[in-house]
């Protein structure tokens, strides 16, 4: 009896002492300060779009600690981006080195006695990211290409939900962040004369057309017609604040050696009085045949587009200086007469047409009188009639300010003053596009540049669209 009472109380003593360390151990003490709470983010620098980076690429370091970490880098809804990640950690406790995939980190002896994971279905060292601080988390591992669901900085951590008993956690996995460059669907041309142009845009640059266009040598000569009309010899045409300036803007980068080095013989420049009708018909017809197949042209307008009244939406035109306010569709500059250039008289087999020419729904005393009877603006359309244009044959790369549902801003807020398409086509161009950073700004990165910012300065009340067959590695400078 005596033996039993002694076992028992040796038996008592022992509980208690475990229960005493075991709460050491939950609380970490042994009589010394309390650790500091850990917060549950650690934030790096302000983030940034990854356009701010250099290359367009950001890198992050994540820890194998319980925390969730900032990358640095901001995300924007809709917008495609590409994780990869390489490295080793380990989650503490009897669990299993792993990479970011997780495979093999857990075993049947690593566990917690609260559940240790934040996506159950995922091991325990898979690397897990969530958009914002309140964001649904997503399994990352060692690569994952997606669409943001959200704008918001993107955070990264293991699996590991909380501190493993006994936990001594090592290790680093390096997450790089880009964007996803997955070529977009092909283009179908030519359209059927009835189709609407609309079926031919996309969000990107096309693929290569199937037939090789000539290919680019040093002895490849560039060729610009720029035209801008912010002020018309018809007063009763309302003014754009900053057309002319865009179009001197973009002349000034073609033509600068650190620009795209055009020379300046082989860049015509059309400023207000300068584009009238037949000046721009005199470009486009004649001066531009100089320009054979082996060469790059460049199309840019700057101004009011609009059909001709609200009855006949498919007449489309360009307004040159000398448009007369009651009489669009004898003086404007009609969109087939730039097809008939595109088909006919320019010989070069690759073109790009860029335009910022959608400021108002459609200009011209029988616009004036149909609102006035109907009270509200008509849709804009001439970015259809921009984006037809693609279909006159491969090689040819259409880009608008934006589609027929919107209308094109301009701003002193950008740049000191422009339209907000010209003002971000000029920052892709002047590197803030060149994602390799190979110095050289292709299709295939100023078109993404240009829908990212302009969507997000105008939150999303402006989009760009592009159309056409043509290769997205060709540039609009040497």
């Amino acid at each position: 009896m005596h033996t039993a009472r002694i076992r028992r109380l040796l038996l008592m003593t022992l509980l208690g002492a475990f229960a005493v360390a075991g709460s050491a151990f939950a609380q970490d003490t042994f009589g010394l300060p309390p650790k500091p709470e850990i917060p549950s983010h650690i934030e790096a620098a302000p983030p940034r779009e990854l356009a701010e980076y250099p290359g367009g690429e950001a890198s992050a370091n994540i820890k194998a600690t319980d925390e969730w970490t900032s990358t640095g880098v901001s995300l924007l809804k809709g917008v495609k981006y590409r994780i990869s990640a390489s490295g080793e950690w380990h989650m503490g406790g009897l669990c299993q080195q792993s990479g970011p995939g997780g495979k093999g980190s857990n075993t049947p002896l690593c566990f917690s006695f609260i559940p240790p994971f934040i996506l159950p279905q995922h091991e325990i060292g898979t690397l897990v990211g969530k958009i914002g601080r309140s964001g649904k988390p997503f399994a990352v591992g060692e690569l994952l290409e997606f669409e943001a669901e959200s704008d918001g900085t993107l955070y990264l951590r293991s699996n590991k939900a909380v501190e493993i008993l006994f936990a001594n956690t090592r290790g680093q996995v390096t997450a790089k962040i880009s964007l996803h460059r997955t070529p977009p669907p092909v283009v179908a041309a030519p359209l059927p004369a009835t189709s609407p142009a609309a079926s031919a845009r996309t969000n990107g640059a096309g693929p290569a057309p199937a037939s090789p266009l000539p290919a680019t040598t040093a002895s490849t000569q560039y060729w610009a017609v720029v035209i801008g009309v912010s002020d018309y010899a018809d007063t009763r045409i309302p003014s754009l604040r900053y057309a002319a300036k865009d179009a001197l803007a973009l002349h000034d980068w073609l033509v600068a050696p650190s620009g795209g080095r055009y020379a300046p013989s082989r860049v015509k420049l059309l400023l207000d009085r300068n584009a009238t009708a037949a000046g721009i018909k005199e470009a486009l017809y004649t001066w531009l045949r100089q320009a054979i197949e082996e060469d790059i042209v460049v199309i840019y307008f700057a101004g009011h587009g609009s059909p001709d009244s609200p009855d006949s939406p498919h007449n489309l035109y360009l307004l040159p200086y000398d448009t007369r306010y009651d009489a669009i569709a004898s003086t404007g500059f009609p969109m087939w007469d730039v097809e008939t250039a595109l088909k006919r008289f320019i010989k070069a087999k690759r073109v790009i047409v860029l335009a910022d020419a959608c400021h108002s729904g459609g200009v011209g005393a029988s616009f004036d009188v149909a609102r006035r009877a109907l009270g509200d603006v008509q849709p804009n359309r001439i970015s259809s009639g921009l984006q037809n244009l693609a279909t006159v044959g491969a090689g040819v790369a259409v880009i608008s300010a934006s589609d027929d549902r919107q209308l094109s801003a301009e701003s002193a807020q950008f740049g000191g003053g422009h339209g907000v398409f010209t003002h971000y086509l000029l920052e892709g161009l002047k590197g803030r596009a060149d994602y390799n950073n190979d110095r050289r700004v292709t299709l295939g990165e100023l078109i993404p540049f240009l829908s990212e910012h302009v969507r997000r300065e105008t939150l999303n009340a402006q989009s760009p669209t592009v159309a056409g067959r043509f290769d997205p590695a060709i540039s609009l400078g040497r």
